[in-house]
Protein backbone atom coordinates (compact mmCIF):
# COMPACT_ATOMS: atom_id res chain seq x y z
CA UNK A 1 0.00 0.00 0.00
CA UNK A 2 3.25 2.23 0.39
CA UNK A 3 4.50 2.80 -2.92
CA UNK A 4 1.09 2.59 -4.36
CA UNK A 5 0.02 5.90 -1.93
CA UNK A 6 3.66 7.48 -3.12
CA UNK A 7 2.40 7.18 -7.54
CA UNK A 8 -1.29 8.34 -6.20
CA UNK A 9 0.59 11.09 -4.61
CA UNK A 10 3.26 12.37 -7.43
CA UNK A 11 0.35 11.75 -9.99
CA UNK A 12 -1.34 14.55 -7.76
CA UNK A 13 1.36 16.99 -7.64
CA UNK A 14 1.99 16.66 -10.96
CA UNK A 15 -1.86 17.37 -11.88
CA UNK A 16 -1.99 19.85 -9.94
CA UNK A 17 1.27 21.63 -11.92
CA UNK A 18 -0.05 20.94 -14.87
CA UNK A 19 -3.79 22.18 -14.29
CA UNK A 20 -2.01 25.28 -13.08
CA UNK A 21 0.83 25.54 -15.84
CA UNK A 22 -2.77 25.04 -18.39
CA UNK A 23 -4.51 27.78 -16.47
CA UNK A 24 -1.77 30.78 -16.05
CA UNK A 25 -1.01 29.85 -20.37
CA UNK A 26 -5.03 30.34 -20.83
CA UNK A 27 -4.47 33.88 -18.82
CA UNK A 28 -1.19 34.64 -21.28
CA UNK A 29 -3.64 33.67 -24.63
CA UNK A 30 -6.19 35.94 -23.08
CA UNK A 31 -4.41 39.23 -22.69
CA UNK A 32 -2.82 38.59 -25.84
CA UNK A 33 -5.87 38.10 -27.22
CA UNK A 34 -6.47 41.23 -25.09
CA UNK A 35 -3.55 43.10 -26.38
CA UNK A 36 -4.12 42.91 -29.76
CA UNK A 37 -7.56 44.37 -29.41
CA UNK A 38 -5.67 47.45 -27.95
CA UNK A 39 -3.59 47.41 -30.83
CA UNK A 40 -6.87 47.80 -33.14
CA UNK A 41 -7.78 50.71 -30.86
CA UNK A 42 -4.70 52.36 -30.34
CA UNK A 43 -4.56 52.80 -34.56
CA UNK A 44 -8.15 53.94 -34.72
CA UNK A 45 -7.19 56.83 -32.06
CA UNK A 46 -4.22 57.50 -33.39
CA UNK A 47 -6.03 58.22 -37.23
CA UNK A 48 -9.47 59.39 -35.80
CA UNK A 49 -8.32 61.44 -32.35
CA UNK A 50 -5.00 62.43 -31.62
CA UNK A 51 -4.51 64.81 -35.09
CA UNK A 52 -7.14 66.59 -34.79
CA UNK A 53 -6.69 66.65 -30.75
CA UNK A 54 -3.49 68.17 -31.77
CA UNK A 55 -5.22 71.14 -33.71
CA UNK A 56 -7.28 71.73 -30.67
CA UNK A 57 -4.94 72.21 -27.99
CA UNK A 58 -2.97 74.44 -30.27
CA UNK A 59 -5.84 76.59 -30.75
CA UNK A 60 -6.79 76.65 -27.31
CA UNK A 61 -3.42 78.10 -26.50
CA UNK A 62 -3.62 80.44 -28.74
CA UNK A 63 -7.43 81.39 -27.75
CA UNK A 64 -5.47 81.61 -23.78
CA UNK A 65 -2.75 83.80 -25.06
CA UNK A 66 -5.29 86.36 -26.61
CA UNK A 67 -7.81 86.54 -23.57
CA UNK A 68 -4.83 86.39 -20.92
CA UNK A 69 -4.93 89.88 -20.37
CA UNK A 70 -9.02 89.76 -20.00
CA UNK A 71 -11.09 89.12 -17.36
CA UNK A 72 -14.77 86.93 -17.14
CA UNK A 73 -15.11 83.67 -18.17
CA UNK A 74 -12.82 83.65 -21.29
CA UNK A 75 -9.77 82.83 -19.88
CA UNK A 76 -10.99 80.37 -17.49
CA UNK A 77 -12.39 78.59 -20.38
CA UNK A 78 -9.83 78.46 -22.84
CA UNK A 79 -7.55 77.11 -19.82
CA UNK A 80 -9.72 74.62 -19.19
CA UNK A 81 -9.48 73.60 -22.86
CA UNK A 82 -5.63 73.23 -23.11
CA UNK A 83 -5.97 71.31 -19.78
CA UNK A 84 -8.46 68.90 -21.14
CA UNK A 85 -6.87 68.62 -24.30
CA UNK A 86 -3.61 67.79 -22.33
CA UNK A 87 -5.51 64.97 -20.08
CA UNK A 88 -7.10 63.40 -23.15
CA UNK A 89 -3.62 63.36 -25.01
CA UNK A 90 -1.80 61.66 -22.07
CA UNK A 91 -4.78 58.91 -22.55
CA UNK A 92 -4.26 58.14 -25.87
CA UNK A 93 -0.31 57.98 -25.88
CA UNK A 94 -0.85 55.53 -22.69
CA UNK A 95 -2.86 53.21 -25.29
CA UNK A 96 -0.10 53.57 -27.77
CA UNK A 97 2.55 53.05 -25.69
CA UNK A 98 0.55 49.77 -24.31
CA UNK A 99 -0.25 48.74 -27.17
CA UNK A 100 3.21 49.15 -29.08
CA UNK A 101 5.53 47.90 -26.11
CA UNK A 102 8.75 46.56 -27.85
CA UNK A 103 10.63 43.70 -26.90
CA UNK A 104 12.71 44.08 -24.02
CA UNK A 105 16.57 45.35 -24.68
CA UNK A 106 18.43 43.99 -22.16
CA UNK A 107 21.51 45.67 -20.58
CA UNK A 108 23.16 44.77 -16.99
CA UNK A 109 21.58 47.43 -14.98
CA UNK A 110 21.95 48.15 -10.98
CA UNK A 111 18.03 48.13 -9.87
CA UNK A 112 19.17 49.94 -7.01
CA UNK A 113 20.60 53.10 -9.09
CA UNK A 114 17.01 52.76 -11.07
CA UNK A 115 15.33 53.06 -7.32
CA UNK A 116 17.13 55.82 -6.10
CA UNK A 117 16.91 57.62 -9.57
CA UNK A 118 12.96 56.87 -9.96
CA UNK A 119 12.32 58.47 -6.25
CA UNK A 120 14.26 61.17 -6.84
CA UNK A 121 12.46 61.44 -10.00
CA UNK A 122 8.75 61.50 -8.49
CA UNK A 123 9.44 62.69 -4.63
CA UNK A 124 8.71 66.13 -5.58
CA UNK A 125 5.30 65.12 -7.01
CA UNK A 126 5.03 62.72 -3.78
CA UNK A 127 5.50 65.23 -1.24
CA UNK A 128 3.02 67.53 -2.90
CA UNK A 129 0.44 64.72 -2.00
CA UNK A 130 1.84 64.90 1.68
CA UNK A 131 3.55 61.54 1.03
CA UNK A 132 6.14 60.18 2.46
CA UNK A 133 8.78 57.61 1.21
CA UNK A 134 11.34 55.76 2.70
CA UNK A 135 13.85 53.49 0.32
CA UNK A 136 15.60 50.47 1.71
CA UNK A 137 17.84 48.61 -0.73
CA UNK A 138 19.80 45.54 -0.60
CA UNK A 139 23.56 46.42 -1.05
CA UNK A 140 24.39 43.00 -2.12
CA UNK A 141 22.03 42.23 -5.52
CA UNK A 142 23.99 41.86 -8.94
CA UNK A 143 23.01 43.77 -12.36
CA UNK A 144 20.31 42.54 -13.72
CA UNK A 145 19.55 42.00 -17.19
CA UNK A 146 17.09 44.25 -17.63
CA UNK A 147 15.87 47.02 -20.43
CA UNK A 148 15.87 49.68 -17.87
CA UNK A 149 13.59 52.02 -19.51
CA UNK A 150 10.73 49.72 -19.59
CA UNK A 151 11.29 48.31 -15.58
CA UNK A 152 11.21 51.87 -14.87
CA UNK A 153 8.08 52.35 -16.53
CA UNK A 154 5.97 49.82 -15.02
CA UNK A 155 7.53 50.71 -11.38
CA UNK A 156 6.75 54.13 -11.71
CA UNK A 157 3.41 52.92 -12.43
CA UNK A 158 3.23 51.01 -9.21
CA UNK A 159 4.29 54.48 -7.66
CA UNK A 160 1.90 56.39 -9.01
CA UNK A 161 -0.94 53.98 -8.39
CA UNK A 162 0.04 53.48 -4.86
CA UNK A 163 0.01 57.21 -4.39
CA UNK A 164 -3.17 57.88 -5.69
CA UNK A 165 -4.40 55.03 -3.51
CA UNK A 166 -3.20 56.84 -0.42
CA UNK A 167 -4.54 60.00 -1.34
CA UNK A 168 -7.64 58.72 -1.74
CA UNK A 169 -7.82 56.81 1.54
CA UNK A 170 -6.19 60.28 3.28
CA UNK A 171 -8.97 62.18 2.14
CA UNK A 172 -11.82 60.30 3.37
CA UNK A 173 -9.88 59.03 7.10
CA UNK A 174 -9.39 61.55 10.07
CA UNK A 175 -5.70 59.81 10.33
CA UNK A 176 -5.26 62.37 7.15
CA UNK A 177 -4.87 64.83 10.01
CA UNK A 178 -1.49 63.64 11.41
CA UNK A 179 0.21 64.37 7.90
CA UNK A 180 3.24 63.27 6.78
CA UNK A 181 3.49 61.22 9.95
CA UNK A 182 0.63 59.29 9.61
CA UNK A 183 1.34 55.03 8.48
CA UNK A 184 -1.37 55.90 5.86
CA UNK A 185 0.90 58.72 3.80
CA UNK A 186 4.01 56.61 3.82
CA UNK A 187 5.32 54.33 0.72
CA UNK A 188 7.79 52.11 0.93
CA UNK A 189 10.30 51.12 -1.98
CA UNK A 190 12.37 47.82 -1.34
CA UNK A 191 15.22 45.68 -3.10
CA UNK A 192 15.52 42.20 -1.70
CA UNK A 193 16.28 38.52 -2.29
CA UNK A 194 13.78 36.17 -2.53
CA UNK A 195 14.16 32.97 -1.06
CA UNK A 196 13.90 30.28 -3.98
CA UNK A 197 11.54 27.36 -3.45
CA UNK A 198 11.30 23.86 -4.49
CA UNK A 199 15.02 24.28 -6.25
CA UNK A 200 14.54 27.27 -8.43
CA UNK A 201 17.17 29.80 -9.00
CA UNK A 202 17.21 32.77 -6.46
CA UNK A 203 15.38 36.19 -7.91
CA UNK A 204 15.04 39.58 -7.16
CA UNK A 205 12.50 41.14 -5.62
CA UNK A 206 11.28 44.56 -5.79
CA UNK A 207 8.38 46.00 -3.20
CA UNK A 208 6.36 49.08 -3.83
CA UNK A 209 4.04 48.93 -0.62
CA UNK A 210 1.39 51.88 0.28
CA UNK A 211 -0.79 52.85 3.22
CA UNK A 212 -3.83 53.27 1.32
CA UNK A 213 -7.01 51.37 1.87
CA UNK A 214 -5.96 48.51 0.10
CA UNK A 215 -7.73 45.82 -2.74
CA UNK A 216 -10.40 43.73 -1.97
CA UNK A 217 -10.07 39.98 -2.89
CA UNK A 218 -12.59 40.55 -5.72
CA UNK A 219 -10.86 43.22 -7.31
CA UNK A 220 -7.16 41.42 -7.11
CA UNK A 221 -7.96 39.14 -9.80
CA UNK A 222 -9.30 41.38 -12.18
CA UNK A 223 -6.80 44.69 -11.46
CA UNK A 224 -4.06 43.11 -14.00
CA UNK A 225 -6.69 43.36 -16.83
CA UNK A 226 -6.94 45.92 -19.43
CA UNK A 227 -9.39 48.96 -18.85
CA UNK A 228 -10.28 47.66 -15.58
CA UNK A 229 -10.40 50.33 -13.02
CA UNK A 230 -12.10 51.29 -9.90
CA UNK A 231 -10.50 54.99 -10.10
CA UNK A 232 -12.60 58.31 -11.33
CA UNK A 233 -10.87 59.08 -14.85
CA UNK A 234 -8.22 56.17 -14.44
CA UNK A 235 -7.50 54.41 -18.05
CA UNK A 236 -7.22 50.75 -16.31
CA UNK A 237 -4.09 50.06 -18.35
CA UNK A 238 -1.20 51.08 -15.76
CA UNK A 239 -0.96 47.56 -13.72
CA UNK A 240 -2.06 46.21 -17.51
CA UNK A 241 1.29 47.64 -18.77
CA UNK A 242 3.60 46.99 -15.68
CA UNK A 243 2.68 43.58 -15.72
CA UNK A 244 3.58 43.06 -19.62
CA UNK A 245 6.67 44.61 -18.75
CA UNK A 246 7.50 42.67 -16.20
CA UNK A 247 6.42 38.83 -17.93
CA UNK A 248 8.48 40.23 -21.05
CA UNK A 249 11.14 39.86 -18.70
CA UNK A 250 10.80 36.35 -17.55
CA UNK A 251 9.98 37.87 -14.04
CA UNK A 252 6.46 37.94 -12.45
CA UNK A 253 4.14 40.91 -10.34
CA UNK A 254 2.34 40.06 -7.18
CA UNK A 255 0.45 41.87 -5.33
CA UNK A 256 -0.78 41.23 -1.62
CA UNK A 257 -3.32 43.15 0.46
CA UNK A 258 -3.84 44.06 2.69
CA UNK A 259 -0.03 44.35 4.35
CA UNK A 260 -1.03 46.14 8.24
CA UNK A 261 -3.27 46.27 10.56
CA UNK A 262 -3.85 49.94 11.54
CA UNK A 263 -5.40 49.07 15.32
CA UNK A 264 -7.77 46.16 16.46
CA UNK A 265 -10.63 48.91 15.93
CA UNK A 266 -10.26 49.71 12.40
CA UNK A 267 -9.63 47.55 9.34
CA UNK A 268 -6.72 46.37 7.87
CA UNK A 269 -4.96 48.86 4.97
CA UNK A 270 -1.93 48.64 2.69
CA UNK A 271 -1.25 46.86 -0.34
CA UNK A 272 2.20 45.25 -1.56
CA UNK A 273 2.95 45.23 -4.98
CA UNK A 274 6.35 42.88 -5.81
CA UNK A 275 8.26 42.76 -8.95
CA UNK A 276 9.60 39.63 -9.26
CA UNK A 277 12.93 39.45 -11.80
CA UNK A 278 15.24 36.47 -12.80
CA UNK A 279 18.89 37.13 -12.15
CA UNK A 280 19.65 35.67 -16.31
CA UNK A 281 23.21 34.85 -16.33
CA UNK A 282 25.42 36.79 -14.21
CA UNK A 283 28.61 35.64 -15.08
CA UNK A 284 28.79 37.59 -17.86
Amino acid sequence: MGPALDEVGQLAREFRVMAAALAEREQRLRRSEQLAAVGKMAAQITHEVRNPLTAIGLNAELLADEFSEQDGEAPKLAQAIVKEVDRLTQITEQYLRFARLPAPRLERTDVNDLLRSLVQFAGEDLRLRGIRVELELEPTLPPLPIDEGQIRQAVLNLIRNASEAMQQAASADSDADLGERSPRRSLLVRSRWLRSEGGTSPRIGIDIIDGGPGISRENQGQIFEPFFTTKRGGTGLGLALALEIVTRHGGQLQVESPVWPLSPQQPAYGTRFTVELPLGDVSR
